[in-house]
């Protein structure tokens, strides 16, 4: 496939047992550092300690393709992530569901009760429940139904709980309680009861006369009158990276534990995410994770995974399964979180790595994070991380990390 900027990924399908069995191995894996991994190392010890980066940065510089550790500093100390903790989420939604996944919310009919089911799509948009509404509402029609009692049914995932490490001053605006039912980019308390208003008042539109809504099981022997399908979890994985969504971090968290046949909550959630990690052979020695989103103030990463977390996005065993995150990852000075308008990679020296380096970032109110790839200015590609937990200004220490990445890219 082709890679931003022409770069040419290959695609190879590789089952991860069997790619976890083999042996990384390169010329500069044998022989030592290549002279420009030996130059960008020598910068990287200069910089990283710099005022502008602050006094607390871990990190680690990878090669790719060897797997050989190009530069590092604590690389073994646990820090707080936050979102760039969403790459490991993402790795693993994609690695158990599979890119094209998708669910579906139904609405379905028992003995004069509408049930509005949620299937977990993070993408539900205020039109999807529209269309469905319109459907249910013919479907009904057709059978002689125009007076219904309305139940909507969410308990596809556990009821809501905040996260260890999380604080309940995050709801509304950082994240909402996590339903499998919501509409996207509502940040209510009760956001499957919100939906299931909006979809009464289109059914009455439809002439469809609804009781008040509430929340009810299924029951079996139930008949679908309508369906919608989401988004394949490709295009959802893509958004969340580009945009940082924690809600939508946090229902794929859930919908990861459902795939792997665990219970859809934090705990079955970032177990399955651990599970998925170590087939990787991703180094979690220091890890602790609570969330999907990154949003705990327990939640630890060290840099030598995140790193490592980070390769998985230009590694050619992979990208059959993996290619989204590639796909979704901000672009230096271009886009997502990495654009102009949140200040990053607007001016020397950083700025002449726009373009070239893509990569998830990571922010909490002492807390920055900057973790990706980028060609090095051997040509090959290069994971790392960088991350910042202390008192320095975020968004000055920001520009300092942009300016380590730069340093990898090998422009500065």
């Amino acid at each position: 496939m082709n890679g931003r900027n022409g770069r040419r990924v290959a695609v190879i399908a590789v089952p991860v047992a069997a790619a976890m069995a083999m042996t990384a191995t390169s010329a500069s894996a044998a022989n030592g550092l290549t002279a420009a991994d030996k130059a960008m190392a020598g910068k990287l010890d200069q910089r990283v300690d710099v005022a502008q980066s602050g006094s607390n940065v871990v990190g680690e510089v990878r090669d790719v393709a060897s797997g050989q550790t190009v530069w590092s500093k604590d690389r073994t100390t646990g820090v707080m992530p936050a979102s760039t903790n969403k790459l490991a989420t993402a790795v693993a939604a994609l690695t158990v569901l599979g890119p094209g996944h998708t669910v579906q919310t139904k609405a379905v009919y028992r003995s004069g009760t509408v049930y509005l089911v949620g299937g977990g799509d993070q993408q539900l948009g205020s039109a999807d429940l529209k269309s469905l509404a319109t459907a249910a509402a013919k479907a009904l029609k057709t059978e002689g139904h125009h007076s219904v009692r309305l139940m909507f049914d969410d308990h596809l995932f556990a009821a809501p709980s905040l996260a260890t490490g999380w604080n309940s001053g995050y709801y509304p605006d950082t994240v909402a309680p996590v339903r499998a039912l919501r509409i996207e980019g509502d940040n209510t308390q009760d956001t499957a009861l919100t939906a299931t208003r909006y979809f009464a008042q289109q059914l009455t539109a439809q002439g469809i006369t609804v009781g008040k809504p509430a929340r009810a099981r299924t029951p079996s022997g139930s008949t679908v009158l309508a369906t919608h399908k989401s988004k394949p979890l490709s295009t959802t994985v893509e958004y969340m990276l580009k945009h940082s969504d924690n809600d939508i971090a946090e229902g794929l968290l859930r919908l990861t534990a459902l795939g792997q046949g665990r219970a859809a909550t934090f705990a079955g959630g970032t177990a399955a995410v651990h599970a998925v990690l170590v087939q990787y052979g991703i180094p979690l020695t220091g890890v602790q994770e609570y969330d999907g989103s990154g949003l705990s103030r327990s939640d630890r990463m060290t840099a030598d995974a995140l790193s490592a977390i980070a390769g998985l996005a230009v590694d050619t065993r992979y990208q059959a399964t993996l290619w989204p995150i590639m796909k979704g990852l901000p672009v230096a000075g271009v886009d997502g979180t990495l654009s102009t308008s949140y200040g990053r990679f607007t001016s020397a020296p950083a700025s002449c790595a726009v373009g070239k380096v893509d990569a998830k970032t990571g922010t909490l109110s002492d807390v920055s994070a900057l973790a990706g790839v980028t060609k090095g200015e051997d040509g090959r590609w290069k994971s790392f991380a960088f991350v910042e937990n202390g008192s320095a200004p975020t968004a000055t220490v920001t520009q300092g990390l942009d300016g380590l990445a730069a340093t990898v890219e090998g422009c500065w």
